[in-house]
């Protein structure tokens, strides 16, 4: 009776349509820095990305032990096949996500920085790697035996693409607020143009109760708890954290891109929620920022990308490349400002005149 209480329960083969993306699937990706200058949600943030790279340098680490161990058992190979001894060690998707899920539970701090279904795709990013190795390609070519990467080559932390069947379901990662709202908090309104600070403010979780459209069994109308899904103020970047965290959501704010000529894009990706497919969390090196890095939000869309036309907007005009009248010679450029066409006229200059 207790064996069969404990036996494993699966949710068996998913029996709706599958979702595929559209535009025989390609996806485009906007960067969107996050404007992190609060001290707390920085060693936050910091602590997240050791939490996963621990997880990764222990998976790695067993990934290359089980490669070396299928290497070496080539006896087994030979008598049982390939496929048997893969399954003996361990290698394959599903195994090395299981290593993860152990290491994941088998620390004590981890679960208040990580939670599960990071550690799954960080276990899917090493078993491209393994599968690389152990699987040749259509040349005939294998990828080098996989080892364990360097604390400052760690500069990802894959997230989890929403469902895009069912409704308000983005379990790591998401994007929350709208590009209206964005732009109104930034523009006074709509009274001047868009000037995000330096020091961006971070959006306060919504409250209250929101009217479901039902009614209850008393005839009164129902309402549910205000969320992050009715947030629609600036857009932000928001992590539930880790299963045993008590430090509630960690929210990052999002700065969009305000330079000439950027708007067109940015209403290309953000314009509509709807196209918001997947969050990558990124970091890349900068000597000025108060850490050392600076974070970024990939954000992933299936849908093509914005093409740019190669001009570039300022305000209201649009300002094309200079070219010369038919019949006419342009000059080289010598490097100083007096060389190129139309460019005013300064007082002398050791750089306008030739070296002796």
């Amino acid at each position: 009776m207790r064996a069969a209480q404990t036996q494993r329960r699966f949710r068996g083969r998913n029996r709706a349509p599958k979702w595929r993306k559209p535009d025989d699937g390609m996806v485009s990706v906007m960067v969107l820095p996050l404007a992190v200058t609060d001290r707390a949600v920085l060693a936050r943030l910091e602590k997240l990305f050791g939490a996963m790279w621990s997880v990764k340098r222990a998976v790695q680490r067993d990934a290359r032990a089980r490669v070396d161990a299928y290497w070496a058992a080539f006896r087994e190979r030979e008598q049982d096949g390939a496929k048997a001894v893969r399954q003996r060690l361990g290698l394959s998707r599903e195994a090395v996500e299981r290593c993860a899920y152990k290491h994941l539970e088998a620390s004590g701090h981890l679960k208040h920085h990580a939670s599960k279904a990071l550690v799954m795709h960080m276990a899917d990013e090493v078993w491209n790697g393994v599968q690389r190795h152990l699987f040749p390609d259509a040349t005939g070519k294998r990828h080098g035996r996989p080892r364990t990467g360097r604390w400052y080559d760690f500069t990802r932390i894959p997230g989890r693409a929403r469902s895009h069947t069912t409704d308000r379901k983005w379990e790591t990662f998401r994007l929350v607020g709208s590009m209206h709202g964005h732009a109104m908090t930034y523009s006074g309104g709509g009274r001047h143009p868009v000037q995000q600070p330096r020091r961006m403010r971070v959006p306060a979780a919504p409250s209250g109760a929101v009217p479901t459209g039902k009614t209850t069994a008393s005839g009164k109308p129902g309402t549910r708890r205000a969320a992050w899904w009715d947030h629609t103020g600036p857009l932000a970047v928001v992590f539930a954290g880790g299963p045993d965290g008590s430090r509630g959501d960690l929210v990052l704010p999002v700065r969009i891109p305000q330079q000439p000529g950027q708007w067109a894009r940015v209403e290309h990706f953000l314009s509509n929620p709807g196209h918001w497919h997947k969050v990558d969390l990124v970091r890349r090196r900068k000597a000025s920022a108060p850490s050392g890095w600076v974070y970024e939000a990939h954000l992933s869309a299936p849908r093509n990308g914005h093409c740019w036309n190669g001009r570039r907007r300022s305000g209201g005009a649009v300002a094309e490349r200079w070219s010369a009248p038919a019949g006419r010679r342009t000059p080289d450029s010598t490097g100083c400002r007096r060389s190129r066409p139309g460019a005013p006229r300064s007082g002398p200059s050791r750089a306008c005149h030739p070296r002796s």
